[in-house]
């Protein structure tokens, strides 16, 4: 009973991902029964870097920091939010991850064995092509950013960081007036290569302007259309 449970649920979370949203209904049902579920504290580790990766992942409530340190300072990539997924395109070659994932707040996670999946992908090949398809929107997504380091103004990265949060993270803008993120800006500042100073500035002309409103870790955004203007084109859901 239980294990139909969370198989609804994971398939509920699926369906509603901009990530997987587009499969058939029979794919997801495939998906969300090879789902174990498990729940994280605040800041406990999924995957320390350089593990063994036997599964992936796919977030149902909360997010995962994903970062990495070297030479004592560390490095935050992403946020990854409701219905986004960590270690897919590294199960099928079965490679180790140079990034780690944890828990950033109470966080629910669907574990889905690699193997298992990947038996599944032998028997679709619908659903491999759509998994080519992911971890193409993966490396686009990372030349973007590196672009958007090198030659985008800092308002134009943070918001460009901060809408494509919305896009994972179960919200839907179209319905909601007000999205609030949980995101600290020392994190901003770490995954936009700025520092803490300047993030503070940038968001504090643009809760000036009405477009966010800044709290305690967290982000509103209150007003999508302005800041969707400012973002431009190439918004990339994490």
């Amino acid at each position: 009973m239980r294990h139909r449970l969370e198989s609804a649920r994971v398939r509920t979370c699926l369906a509603g991902s901009v990530h997987f949203g587009t499969l058939p209904a029979e794919d997801l049902d495939r998906i969300a029964s090879l789902c174990r579920v498990s729940a994280l504290k605040d800041g406990q580790p999924l995957y320390k870097a350089g593990g063994e990766l036997d599964s992936f992942w796919i977030v149902l409530s909360g997010s995962l920091r994903i970062s990495s340190t070297g030479d004592g300072d560390e490095f935050v990539y992403a946020l990854l939010g409701v219905g986004s997924y960590f270690g897919l395109g590294h199960i099928l070659g079965r490679k180790k991850l140079s990034v780690g994932a944890s828990a950033y707040g109470a966080t629910e996670v669907a574990e889905i064995d690699g193997a298992r999946f990947i038996e599944l992908l032998d028997k679709s090949p619908g659903l491999w092509r759509h998994v080519a398809g992911l971890m193409a929107d993966r490396l686009s997504l990372a030349m973007l950013a590196v672009r958007d380091i090198s030659s985008a103004p800092l308002q134009k990265r943070i918001v460009r960081r901060l809408l494509g949060q919305v896009s994972d993270g179960g919200h839907d803008p179209a319905a909601e007036a007000r999205i609030e993120l949980r995101i600290t800006q020392s994190d901003l500042a770490v995954m936009l290569g700025a520092s803490r100073s300047k993030i503070n500035v940038e968001l504090k002309r643009l809760e000036h302007e009405r477009l966010i409103e800044v709290g305690y870790r967290t982000v509103a955004l209150v007003d999508l259309a302005g800041l969707r203007t400012l973002a431009g084109t190439d918004v990339f859901a994490f």
